[in-house]
């Protein structure tokens, strides 16, 4: 071993015992400053932050980003089959089967295509899950079979605004299984993915099943799942989620952009917590909900 190879060798074991804050401000250079700090520090996503002070500047420039990417107003994906024509085609409707169900839709203004087809008697459940995955190219997941392993993995007031529910953990490969009833959000499941470090596939289960799936989830409180509604500028946000990793002595955050949702997610000793800043205009601020469900969420309507 060379000279040089040695001493980076040294250098990456030193930063790996005594890191090196990341903040460009801070104060804690030199070694005995950074030993007195380096229990008290904190790591958001890769880097670490060995005060209360410069972790809360780092998380106001990362909620900063992370804020200006959430979308203005939730627009349908547009496939390029429509769910009714792809089981016109498919023998499972007539023309005017069809046409009724559309005319329903219009009339009352709410609903997909597939929940008045089945209202109306043209379609079961069944068929109607079995065209969605042809339409969304997923399986259809049977629900009996999900694993225990994916409880509390995700945070509620999310699987319930995207009617998702994770179903099947492979420790192995890292690889979650997530499934949806009406439509695949991508976002989320990207943002998953950064949450939780893993690789994520989507399938399909019935509206039925994921609504009892998610009723049972609600009937358990979790108190590491806490929503804060209303808009919050990114230093409130900031101030809020240092206080938390403080309170509970988090080792690490992780801030993911999830839809309308900023997710913060908080590695802590005993189980992770998650804080969940939901920008609702019209709701007012100031209130923290411990929460053990999110109703009313709207998604938008795609045939």
């Amino acid at each position: 071993m060379n000279v040089a190879s040695w001493a980076s060798t040294i250098r990456s074991k030193w930063e790996t015992v005594f890191p090196r804050c990341r903040e460009a401000d801070c104060g804690s250079r030199k070694m005995w400053t950074r030993l007195y700090w380096r229990r008290a520090g904190i790591h958001l996503e890769n880097s670490w932050y060995c005060s209360p002070q410069c972790f809360e500047h780092a998380v106001r420039r990362s909620l900063t980003c992370t804020q200006s990417a959430l979308p203005s107003k939730t627009q349908p994906v547009r496939h390029r089959i429509p769910l009714g024509l792809l089981m016109l085609s498919r023998g499972q409707l007539t023309n005017r089967q069809l046409r009724m169900a559309l005319d329903a839709q219009r009339t009352s203004g709410t609903g997909r295509i597939g929940h008045w087809l089945e209202q109306l008697g043209f379609a079961t459940e069944q068929q109607i899950t079995a065209a969605l995955g042809v339409q969304w190219a997923c399986p259809v997941f049977p629900i009996s079979t999900a694993r225990d392993n994916c409880e509390g993995l995700l945070p509620l007031p999310l699987l319930e605004a995207f009617r998702m529910l994770p179903v099947q953990f492979v420790p192995a490969t890292r690889l979650l299984y997530v499934a949806f009833c009406e439509s695949i959000e991508y976002t989320a499941l990207y943002a998953i993915e950064q949450m939780l470090r893993c690789r994520t596939e989507a399938c399909l289960v019935g509206d039925s099943a994921m609504t009892d799936a998610l009723g049972l989830l609600a009937e358990s409180r979790r108190p590491a799942d806490i929503l804060f509604d209303g808009c919050r500028d990114a230093a409130e946000m900031a101030r809020i989620t240092c206080g938390y990793a403080l309170k509970l002595g988090a080792s690490e955050v992780r801030i993911a952009c999830c839809g309308e949702f900023i997710w913060a997610r908080l590695e802590c000793s005993r189980e992770p917590a998650n804080l969940l800043f939901h920008r609702r205009d019209t709701a007012p601020q100031g209130d923290t909900l411990h929460l053990t469900g999110c109703r009313g969420s709207s998604r938008p309507v795609a045939s």
